[in-house]
């Protein structure tokens, strides 16, 4: 039986270009003989443009603009596209960022009665807002870099407090924003005072964290279709271009060479088990389900959480699929799981 999968990529967040990335992969490599994929690209505006199933794509160019190709039918609005889900026994989340990792599009679909990859609503949203993440990791015992909330609620929170809580260099986040967009580090007052000009008007607080000089690391879980957690090799991050100032940001995550990112890490088994259970742990405090990746700096024998993602980037630079493949998996493999996985949510009636 042909199973049709509806993979969604797009949306309004920052990260737009990023996600169709995503989908653009998925598509690429779902199998077509199981599946009957459809192309589903959500809009800046919100709007939904869909393609003929098994319409083939070759690259972002002929996704990033749906409303003046042939290829794509549509406008539809969320409250009104009941001629696009007919039909559809999955929704693959490419999505990333607000609207698509937030909890908004899972809540969308829970209304419709439509199973969809990756964490339900209380998950995504919790995970995605940075600040309330960690309150959750602290009071389940993961360790955290010093932090502060910046913003009209925290006057206590001054340029000055944060030069004497956090010294340089210290980050300041958008707490809602992936991808290392809407983010950057200050490494002095000068670019402290800059960082928060520039970002203070996205968001009503932001999120200041102490720069910990360590290594870095990722490791991605995954739940197969009997409801079973698997953590996948770490993955160790190392930023090769000073420019990017020591940190895995944007440029440093997917441009190729941009970064080495070696799996499994080259570390001792007892500490990649360590790294594993840390991943594990943030994975189920959160609440997620099908999949999620947690980053995390290693610094004084401690493993610092810098944030867990719900709907990790699916893209042939990103690291959760390559660490499922340094399992000997392929990457059509693990969209299987992914896809077998929601619709055993479905049939179980798990949110």
């Amino acid at each position: 039986m042909t199973v049709h999968v509806n993979v969604i990529m797009g949306g309004p967040s920052v990260e737009h270009e990023i996600s169709l990335r995503s989908g653009l992969e998925v598509m690429k490599n779902i199998d077509k003989k199981a599946y009957a994929v459809r192309a589903v690209v959500v809009s800046r505006k919100k709007e939904f443009f869909f393609s003929a199933p098994g319409a083939v794509f070759r690259d972002i160019a002929e996704l990033s603009d749906p409303s003046s190709s042939e290829r794509f039918s549509g406008p539809l609005s969320p409250a009104a596209s009941d001629e696009l889900w007919k039909g559809c026994d999955v929704a693959f989340l490419a999505l990333h960022g607000s609207f698509g990792e937030d909890g908004v599009i899972q809540g969308y679909f829970d209304t419709l009665g439509i199973p969809y990859t990756g964490s339900g609503v209380y998950a995504s949203a919790v995970a995605m807002e940075k600040i309330a993440s960690k309150f959750i990791y602290v009071n389940s015992g993961l360790a955290v870099p010093p932090w502060s909330i910046y913003g009209k609620a925290y006057p206590e929170v001054t340029l000055r407090y944060i030069e004497e809580k956090h010294n340089f260099p210290c980050f300041i986040k958008c707490p809602q924003s992936g991808s290392s967009r809407l983010m950057g580090r200050a490494h002095d007052r000068q670019s402290l005072e800059k960082l928060i000009a520039e970002l203070a008007p996205q968001a009503k607080k932001l999120l200041v964290e102490t720069a910990i000089d360590g290594i870095e690391f990722s490791c991605g879980i995954l739940e197969n279709d009997k409801g079973e957690l698997l953590a996948l090799p770490p993955v160790e991050i190392r930023p090769k271009h000073a420019a990017h100032g020591g940190f895995f940001d944007y440029t440093a995550k997917y441009t190729a060479g941009g970064s080495e990112e070696i799996v499994p890490a080259p570390r001792p088994v007892a500490l990649l088990d360590r790294i594993r259970q840390t991943a594990l742990t943030a994975h189920r405090v959160l609440g997620c389900s099908g999949l999620s990746r947690t980053d995390m700096i290693y610094a004084d024998d401690t493993f610092f959480v810098l944030e867990t993602n719900t709907l990790p980037g699916m893209t042939s630079n990103s690291l959760l699929p390559k660490a499922f493949c340094a399992t000997g998996g392929t990457y059509g493999g693990l969209l299987d799981i992914l896809i077998r996985t929601a619709l055993r949510k479905k049939t179980a009636g798990i949110a």
